[in-house]
């Protein structure tokens, strides 16, 4: 048996480095490190592993009364050979000089996946030596801040950009991201807020921003297929033309197939013309979400009419709605609206939040009326608002006429049970 245990330890032991190197990058840091207690020749064998992550998972297994500064100090500076991945996310992390220490600490010729989550406190501002880390491919950043030194010439292989709470300044930033090439991924969540923001991405396919933004343009993004808009702000609903502004930028995009937008940031197209097509579409759109929609406001609903009518070849719509009051005008205005051809391709609804009130089910009778390749429409109801789960509001919408004999409606709460 003592053999067979021994057999197993060497074999383990004498496994070529990088299989060990592989095996360590695939185990949480608490874990790396107890391998130096299985052996002699395991003792330093966590110091070459790839991958340095402080989590939470490392708060709880060994913080515990002790101070993060010189654990983490400790194993970067014992660490040896390349290090691809370093994460600093744990629990309570204040700035302070020893986040700059550290980063100095690593080499900036191997990193290609760095996370810093400053939790509490100031805002910390980025050491100058991280923009030398010229084979990031990911780059993750919380409640820091982000301004390019001058004569930075950009991530060549950035591919991957998250951005959170992180001060900007928006003529450097916008800088930066056209002097990032690769990247595929951004996104912005209640950063600095912008007048004017303008995407520069050749490979560019995924953008999502929260927050405060005044008018948004997209320049030389032929790859860019799924686009995530939510604003804090409702400065810009009227008077300055925003949503034709926003419409006509997002037309630009040829490859756009992916869109969620709140559905207020449309209101004020009915300026140009909605509920009537827009003189601009969105020929290459198949996938719509509009959430926050306000089913007691005519404005939003003409203008969500407006916005699903110029989109041609739309094959899914999610609506998210958030509706409190009956409005009868509403009701009579959606009653008024004639079926359109232009939703011939649209295959799948879904309907969220979804309460029952007479504006909701007139928009969806013309929904029904009018997509003639309609496949499903799903609701799902609001729990607060329906007594009976739905059945009474489903066997309703069962009785309207149907333009594509196919159509199924049904509970999507019913599903997910």
């Amino acid at each position: 048996m003592n053999c067979v245990m021994r057999s197993d330890v060497d074999f383990i032991t004498n496994l070529p480095n990088n299989i060990i190197d592989n095996i360590l990058g695939c185990l949480p840091l608490r874990d790396v490190v107890r391998t130096s207690i299985l052996s002699r020749e395991w003792r330093y064998k966590w110091a070459s592993c790839p991958e340095i992550v402080f989590d939470f998972w490392f708060d709880q297994m060994f913080l515990g009364g002790h101070k993060l500064e010189p654990l983490v100090y400790q194993i970067l500076k014992f660490h040896q050979g390349p290090l691809l991945r370093f994460a600093l996310q744990v629990p309570d992390l204040k700035s302070s000089p020893d986040i700059d220490q550290w980063i100095h600490l690593l080499p900036n010729n191997t990193v290609q996946d760095l996370t810093l989550h400053v939790s509490r406190g100031e805002t910390h501002k980025l050491t100058p030596c991280l923009f030398t880390f010229q084979h990031l491919r990911n780059l993750k950043l919380y409640n820091c801040l982000f301004d390019p030194p001058p004569g930075f010439k950009g991530f060549s292989k950035l591919e991957n950009l998250q951005l959170q709470n992180v001060d900007l300044v928006p003529e450097s930033f916008i800088k930066f991201i056209a002097l990032c090439p690769a990247l595929e991924k951004l996104r912005m969540i209640h950063c600095t807020s912008f007048d004017s923001l303008e995407i520069t991405g050749p490979n560019l396919k995924s953008l999502e921003f929260h927050g405060i933004l005044k008018f948004i343009s997209f320049a030389n993004c032929p790859v860019l297929s799924d686009v995530k808009l939510t604003f804090s702000s409702m400065d810009f609903k009227r008077g300055n033309g925003f949503s034709l502004d926003l419409v006509k930028s997002l037309s630009c995009l040829p490859a756009l197939e992916d869109l969620h937008l709140q559905a207020y940031a449309l209101e004020d197209l009915v300026e140009h013309g909605a509920p009537n097509p827009l003189p601009v579409s969105l020929t290459t759109l198949k996938n719509l979400h509009l959430s926050d929609m306000y089913f007691e406001k005519i404005d939003e609903a003409s203008c969500a009419i407006c916005f699903i009518r110029s989109s041609p070849n739309l094959q899914r719509l999610n609506i998210t709605a958030f509706t409190f009051d009956v409005v009868d005008s509403v009701a009579d205005f959606l009653r008024s609206q004639q079926s359109s051809e232009s939703l011939s391709q649209l295959k799948t609804v879904k309907m969220q939040l979804f309460s029952g009130i007479e504006a909701e089910m007139e928009f969806v009778k013309y929904l029904l009326a009018s997509a003639t390749a309609l496949e499903e429409l799903a609701i799902t109801p609001h729990a607060s608002s329906i007594a009976d789960g739905g059945e009474s509001i489903l066997n309703e919408l069962k009785q309207y006429p149907r333009a594509s004999p196919s159509a199924e409606i049904i509970s999507w709460e019913k599903i997910r049970r």
